[in-house]
């Protein structure tokens, strides 16, 4: 016996009592959804009579193989639900449709079944017109969103943060650069009839905010590159004093004498700190920066708004490298104008040079004690007032004077007396070479040149030699004369 609470299909006889279609032209005519999808025709019902949807609202749109066993009325209300509150909003939709349903539960179906399935694929196409296209990119581009993202906060006081009205929160300051930007858009709605030229004057007007943002951003990151803001709060001064060798720390002082008192090893202000349960830190020695690299940091200063700390160090670096090699190119030009080719004669040239500087010096003391000596002798002979002890006080200030002539002439020759062919100069040539800078081989390789020219044109045969590039027109005029006086050449010759 047929229940009769159920319903039936009177083409096929299936249950129908969750879903039928009733044809509302003809009395007592119900079909399922596949003999009404067929087209099927009983008696005088035809296909194209209009129907009516009667069900219990117990059976499930997917089939009983879906996941969670949503009915059809749950399914009417997600729908419902996703119209009215919007793609996103799963706490309100999970209370439209019911309180057996959670938000989670609401959200894996509606993106299971409609974006996703079948359903999903059929109305979505792959591409949608007039669908807005992201043109930023995370790579630092002009419109990348890295350039306004914030940074994470500084690391710094409650009472430093009064101090520069800094937010850690949101990473911004009380008065921040341009500080009234946002009045660009503060005032701007768009209207649905807002005509073309207004509608391109207020994205103008937000483009301008967008520039002024991205600067601010810019430089905030500047300072924080370059470590501005514990600069102006004064920590770099602290922690240079902290670094200093000299300085003491409580933990330094204490690690120091411990390590002497256990074996003797440690020493009080080391400069090197200890913690519990480690060694000693080493700290790595920093260049002292000079006078002239300070005053050149400060006028290129104005790069630092468009260079890395790290590349403006290595700015600076190459900078200072260049200096270096240019000092050093010049040396060795002078090297070479005295007729140095390699660096085992610089070595030599330099102790010479140094011998030189330092006799120079020398003679200038004993020229400034011989005016003291003897100006001391006569004032204490006229201030005696004797003639004895005015006669004694000269002759003591002449007699310290000669000394100290005779002390500075015994090291005068000092530089180069262990150079090839000194023991082959007269004393009067060895002051001349001394007076000169010039190396005894130097002169003798000159003074054989000179004579022998000079010798070849009192034969009456032209003189084709030349002389070395280190001879200068001074240095070759004092060396003539000198050979003049002397008696090795005659006076018309020269």
């Amino acid at each position: 016996m047929a229940d009769l609470g159920k319903k039936y299909c009177v083409n096929c006889l299936a249950d129908v009592t969750n879903l039928r279609l009733r044809c509302t032209d003809c009395p007592d005519i119900e079909l399922c959804p596949e003999c009404f999808s067929a087209g099927a025709e009983i008696g005088n019902h035809r296909r194209w009579h209009g129907y009516q949807q009667v069900d219990g609202g117990r059976f499930s749109l997917w089939g009983p193989e879906a996941e969670g066993g949503w009915t059809s009325r749950e399914e009417q209300s997600l729908l419902d639900a996703i119209e009215q509150y919007g793609f996103g909003n799963w706490e309100d939709m999970a209370t439209h449709v019911g309180a057996s349903r959670t938000p989670q539960e609401v959200m894996e179906h509606y993106v299971t079944m409609y974006i996703h399935g079948n359903l999903g694929k059929a109305c979505i196409p792959d591409s949608i017109p007039n669908r807005v296209t992201d043109h930023t990119c995370p790579s630092g581009g002009p419109l990348s969103p890295s350039l306004t993202t914030p940074l994470p906060p500084l690391d710094i006081s409650l009472v430093e943060q009064q101090q520069l009205g800094y937010m850690p929160l949101r990473d911004d300051y009380e008065i921040e650069y341009d500080h009234d930007a946002e009045k660009l858009i503060s005032g701007l709605s768009v209207n649905y009839d807002d005509e073309d030229v207004e509608i391109e004057m207020k994205r103008a007007h937000v483009d301008m905010y967008v520039r002024k943002l991205r600067e601010r951003q810019r430089r905030k990151n500047i300072a924080r590159d370059y470590n501005l803001v514990p600069s102006f709060l004064g920590r770099d001064k602290k922690d240079k004093e902290k670094d200093k060798p000299g300085s003491l720390g409580v933990t330094g002082i204490a690690g120091g004498a411990g390590g002497a008192g256990a074996g003797g090893g440690g020493a009080v202000g080391s400069g090197s700190t200890t913690t519990a349960g480690s060694g000693p830190v080493p700290t790595t020695p920093k260049r002292k920066i000079t006078k002239e690299e300070k005053e050149q940091r400060v006028r290129l200063r104005g790069l630092c708004q468009f260079m890395a700390h790290r590349e403006f160090e290595e700015f600076f670096d190459n900078i200072n490298k260049e200096r270096l090699l240019r000092a050093k190119v010049r040396e060795l030009q002078r090297y070479r104008r005295n007729g140095i080719t390699r660096l085992e004669e610089s070595v030599e040239y330099e102790a010479a040079r140094h011998k030189r500087e330092k006799r120079k010096e020398n003679k200038s003391v004993v020229i400034s004690k011989r005016g003291s000596g003897g100006g001391g002798g006569l004032g204490s002979g006229m201030g005696l007032g004797g003639g004895a002890g005015g006669g004694g006080g000269v002759a003591g200030g002449l007699v310290v004077g000669v000394g100290i002539k005779e002390e500075g002439k015994d090291g005068e020759f000092a530089a180069m007396e262990n150079l090839a062919g000194f023991e082959l100069l007269s004393e009067r040539e060895k002051l001349l070479c001394n007076s000169l800078n010039l190396s005894p081989a130097r002169y003798l390789t000159v003074k054989t040149i000179i004579i022998k020219d000079h010798l070849q044109k009192r034969q009456g045969i032209p003189a084709k030699s030349r002389l070395p590039s280190y001879l200068d027109k001074v240095l070759k005029k004092r060396i003539l004369t000198f050979l003049t006086e002397s008696g090795w050449i005659s006076r018309d010759t020269s």
